[in-house]
């Protein structure tokens, strides 16, 4: 490709010298992670004209403002909406600025650009940092060991690694690659180690192409401040501007029933809401928990009624046969009462919204100290969310009432602006310092996306 390049920049040279800096443009799009074809390469090659130039200009940055790919095919479920700068038929005379102002605002796309740089480094020159006859035993000290620290750093496989002794820290993250590729589980850097961690680093590489489009499908700019809940990171951040921001962790859907990805508005916050169990998992997990331990529905202050209808009467749990129901036959409504076992604790964030999801508290705060946090069934569930609601309250001028009790009736308190909120999933992203992390790919998002790239 970069033959292409050279090529290039010497017939726009002969052409017209203010076509340089197009061709450096052109060629610097795959360090974003949007692959230049060699065919446009060759059409440049034979007809060098600044028309044909600009032509696939307009193309390229048409994928640099809306993405590459069709996220309605690649990923199906994503309902964001863009707002692109321009339309795909408007003829368009760009300049330089033009096109580096169609790059996404968030700082995490230059953070991952950043990452996507060291990788491809790490790609070309691992060979020549660590050799065939380069094999690591511990104790043994060689300055290329800081180089590994480097590498193994920025692949995500290690938090911290400092010096230039191989100590039993290298040993571990080595041995755990070794085992990722069934090979013998020694924890010594050589030669087949090293084919994995490229096999790892080319993965990380498509990784980020994947995670960078994504960012392109956002809107390049989000409002300030929003709520991000950042469904593979299982954390949910009040957003205030670019550079400040307050992270909670969060739970999740489970890879069966997904939180969806989506952005609407918070309108309300609920205190002691009462749980409107979706008819799905009163018809399964609702009932199962019921005939496995008779009198569950009565003891988490559920309280049943006859229909799905608005007015439908209550009828008594221990009026109905349980047992004799099946998830098809089960035709009641279930709605838990404020209490201490309420599975939406004492506060929901209210956002109406055609997938029923919203934020809330929980009955069970310890399942936040799990690492992989993807318990819920669909909605978010949010560590810490009372102070969550007085940052809101805050930023809108409005009194905090009190904490309320499980005995305190339901009652709601509707903002004085909506807050806007975006659910995203994103299987790399910058952490708080702007070291690109790697996340589980939880909902299998990434296949299709990275199998392209």
């Amino acid at each position: 490709m970069r033959k292409w390049v050279v090529m290039l920049i010497w017939f726009t040279l002969a052409a017209k010298a203010d076509n340089t800096a197009y061709i450096n443009w052109i060629a610097g799009l795959p360090d974003q992670g949007i692959p230049v074809e060699d065919q446009d390469w060759k059409r440049l090659v034979s007809n060098h004209s600044p028309e044909e130039l600009q032509q696939v200009v307009r193309r390229y940055a048409l994928y640099l403002d809306q993405g590459r790919l069709d996220r309605h095919l690649f990923q199906p479920g994503w309902r964001i909406p863009d707002q692109p700068r321009q339309s795909k038929g408007q003829p368009h005379q760009y300049s330089i600025q033009d096109l580096k102002g169609l790059e996404p605002e968030l700082p995490q796309y230059q953070a991952l650009v950043s990452s996507l740089k060291k990788l491809k480094s790490w790609s070309l020159k691992a060979g020549q940092e660590f050799p065939d006859d380069l094999i690591f035993f511990e104790d043994d000290q060689h300055p290329a060991v800081a180089r590994l620290n480097q590498w193994l750093m920025d692949l995500d496989l290690v938090e911290k690694l400092e010096g230039t002794v191989y100590t039993q820290a290298h040993k571990d993250v080595l041995t755990q690659v070794q085992l990722q590729f069934d090979l013998g589980p020694d924890g010594r850097l050589g030669v087949m180690t090293r084919q994995a961690l490229l096999a790892i680093t080319h993965q990380r590489i498509r990784t980020l192409k994947a995670n960078l489009e994504r960012l392109r499908w956002l809107p390049p700019k989000l409002p300030y401040p929003h709520i991000r809940v950042d469904i593979a990171g299982f954390n949910v951040a009040w957003v205030k501007s670019q550079s400040n921001q307050v992270t909670h962790k969060a739970i999740v859907g489970t890879r069966h029933k997904q939180t969806p990805v989506f952005n609407d508005q918070i309108e309300s916050v609920t205190f002691n809401p009462i749980w409107k169990v979706p008819h799905s998992i009163a018809a399964h997990s609702m009932l199962r928990a019921e005939k496995k331990k008779p009198g569950f529905l009565k003891h988490e202050g559920f309280v049943v009624y006859e229909s799905w209808d608005d007015r439908a009467p209550v009828v008594s749990i221990d009026s109905v046969n349980w047992r004799s129901l099946t998830p098809r036959t089960f035709r009641y409504r279930l709605e838990q009462q404020p209490s201490e076992t309420n599975r939406l604790g004492r506060f929901k964030l209210d956002l109406p919204n055609q997938y029923g999801v919203y934020l809330h508290d929980t009955d069970k705060p310890e399942l936040f100290e799990e690492s992989k946090r993807s318990f819920s069934s669909g909605c978010t569930r949010v560590e810490g969310i009372a102070g969550l609601i007085q940052t809101i309250f805050n930023e809108q001028s409005m009194a905090w009432v009190h904490q309320p009790t499980p005995e305190e009736l339901t009652y709601k308190r509707r903002l004085l602006e909506p807050v806007p909120i975006y659910f995203v999933y994103f299987t790399a992203w910058p952490d708080e310092s702007g070291r690109v992390r790697f996340r589980e790919d939880l909902y299998q998002q990434d296949i299709a996306m990275t199998s392209w790239f």
